[in-house]
C-alpha cells in the first residue's frame, strides 16, 4: 500500500473509533496522550456531524423513536457503516437496512419502511430538476402505438410498496400536519409515491394500479406494458385521469420512442 494511502487509513480509523487512535498517533505532532486528547475532540466533532446529518434525512424516523434513541440509533449504525463518502448527505443509504436487523427495533416492524420512505424523500429533496411535460406536446404522440412509446419521469420521483400505511405514518409526522394524529397499522399494504412538486417533497399513496403503472414506467417498459400491469392490479384504473395529474405535478417530463 503506498504510503499516503496507509497515513489515510490509519487516520480514517482513528476517527472512527478510539480503540484504533493509538496507531496514527505517530503521524502528528506532539506527545502521544496530548494527540489522542486532540484526536478525541476532532472524533467528537465528526460524530455530532455525521449524527446530525443521519436525523436530516431521517426526521420521521427519529421522532418515533425518540432524540436520545436516535442518537444512540445513529452512533451504532456509524461504528457498523462508516462514511465512505466526503458527502454527509450520502451518509444514510444503509441506514433502513441496519433498522431493519437492529435488535433494539424489532418492536417497530413498520420502521425499516418508514426508513427506506425517508430515503427516498432525501433522495428527492436533491434529485436534478426537470421540466414537466407539456400536456398539449403529449397529446398527438398517443396516437400511436403505445408498444413503441414509454414515458420519462421525473429523477425525484419514485415508488414504495410496503405492507404498512407509510404514507400515513410520514404525514402525520411532518411538522405542519393539523389533522388527527392517529393511524390504523392494520389497514393493509400501501404504495407510497414520493416526487418534488415545486421545492418541497411530497408523498402520498397510490392505488395499486397506479403504483404498478409508475414501477413499470420507472423501469422503462413502454406504456402498453405498464398499463397492462395497472389493469391486473386494479381493473378500473383510469389511465387518462392518472396522466392528467401526473404532468400538472410535473411526475412526467416526456415521451420517448423505443
Amino acid at each position: 500500500m503506498p504510503e499516503l494511502a496507509r497515513q489515510q487509513q490509519a487516520f480514517a480509523a482513528a476517527i472512527a473509533g478510539s480503540r484504533d487512535a493509538a496507531y496514527a498517533t505517530p503521524l502528528f505532532r506532539g506527545a502521544p496522550a496530548s494527540v489522542l486528547d486532540r484526536l478525541a475532540v476532532y472524533r467528537g466533532n465528526w460524530y455530532s456531524n455525521a449524527n446530525k446529518a443521519l436525523a436530516g434525512a431521517y426526521p420521521v424516523t427519529a421522532k418515533i423513536v425518540g432524540a436520545e434513541f436516535f442518537e444512540a440509533l445513529a452512533r451504532e449504525y456509524l461504528r457498523r457503516h462508516p462514511s465512505t463518502s466526503g458527502d454527509l448527505n450520502a451518509h444514510g443509504a444503509a441506514f433502513s437496512g441496519f433498522v431493519s436487523e437492529f435488535e433494539h427495533t424489532r418492536d417497530l416492524p413498520y420502521l425499516p419502511d418508514v426508513a427506506r420512505l425517508e430515503w427516498l424523500v432525501h433522495r428527492a429533496y436533491y434529485a436534478a430538476d426537470a421540466a414537466p411535460a407539456d400536456p398539449q406536446a403529449l397529446a398527438p404522440l398517443f396516437a400511436r402505438d403505445p408498444d413503441s412509446l414509454r414515458l420519462a419521469l421525473a429523477p425525484a420521483c419514485a415508488t414504495l410498496e410496503s405492507r404498512w400505511p407509510v404514507a400515513r405514518i410520514w404525514e402525520i409526522h411532518q411538522d405542519d400536519f393539523a389533522g388527527e394524529f392517529a393511524v390504523d397499522l392494520d389497514a393493509g399494504p400501501e404504495c407510497a409515491l414520493v416526487h418534488r412538486p415545486g421545492f418541497r417533497v411530497a408523498v402520498t399513496a397510490l392505488g395499486p394500479g397506479a403504483c404498478r403503472f409508475l414501477e413499470q414506467a420507472a423501469a422503462g417498459s413502454s406504456i402498453a406494458a405498464a398499463l397492462e400491469a395497472a389493469l391486473a392490479a386494479e381493473p378500473r384504473f383510469d389511465l387518462a385521469a392518472a396522466l392528467r395529474e401526473w404532468t400538472a405535478d410535473g411526475i412526467i417530463t416526456g415521451i420517448a420512442t423505443h
